[in-house]
């Protein structure tokens, strides 16, 4: 059972990040997600919450995630940014920023998905990644599989 702490988070897996919207920012995937989400949830353990209830553990890695942040409140009208989300830190921030703008009830995130790439070089046989970011432009950004993605090394 979730704790009074815990919360309540769309995530967003297709689509695109929509910007200069009346709100400042949107995503435009219809059918996010609902991932239950505490302050002492870390980074690793969000990632894998949303890869296992997309039943791509091990097909995708999430690349990053991008928070819909609200940024002022007047009246009944909320300012949203993008801030984007790839550590224990900035899923604090996350949480800092829930507790500052109680009018926002459920954070909304975009998860950029990427293929896995296996041992041998080659990345699985998916044709597109699930999340893509379109920045001002209307044309979403596709990448293929047919390209391999290599993480740096940390």
């Amino acid at each position: 059972m979730a704790s009074e702490d815990s919360f309540l988070v769309l995530v967003h897996h297709r689509g695109s990040v929509k910007r200069k919207t009346r709100s400042g920012v949107k995503f435009t995937d219809k059918d996010p997600l609902c991932i239950v989400v505490s302050p002492t949830t870390s980074y690793d353990a969000f990632v894998s919450s949303v890869l296992v209830k997309l039943g791509l553990e091990g097909v995708k890695r999430v690349k990053k995630f991008y928070y819909r942040i609200p940024t002022t409140v007047l009246h009944d009208t909320v300012k949203y940014d993008c801030f984007t989300i790839g550590s224990d830190e900035d899923l604090q921030d996350m949480f800092l920023s829930r507790r500052q703008f109680p009018e926002v009830r459920t954070p909304e995130l975009l998860a950029k998905l990427v293929d896995v790439v296996s041992s041998s070089g080659g990345s699985n046989r998916n044709a597109n990644t699930i999340a893509t970011v379109a920045g001002s432009s209307s044309r979403p950004v596709v990448a293929s599989s047919s390209i391999p993605v290599y993480e740096p090394a940390v």
